[in-house]
């Protein structure tokens, strides 16, 4: 994850949510964890999919 970028890159309009069902247990972890590092989830979970998407060659032909 890069550590100097922070927030919505220029130019990139997001207004689509994703919405998860999680035991309070791991999301009060997941949170904790983000705190302590610093980062924020929306940016952490958004690298995450596109690290997802890119690796299994969704898009790609």
């Amino acid at each position: 994850m890069s550590s100097n970028l922070v927030g919505r890159p220029r130019g990139k309009k997001k207004t689509a949510k994703i919405e998860i069902t999680i035991e309070p247990e791991i999301k009060e972890a997941f949170m904790k964890s983000l705190h302590e590092n610093n980062q924020y989830a929306s940016i952490v979970l958004r690298e995450w999919i596109i690290d997802y998407i890119n690796g299994h060659g969704v898009g790609k032909k």
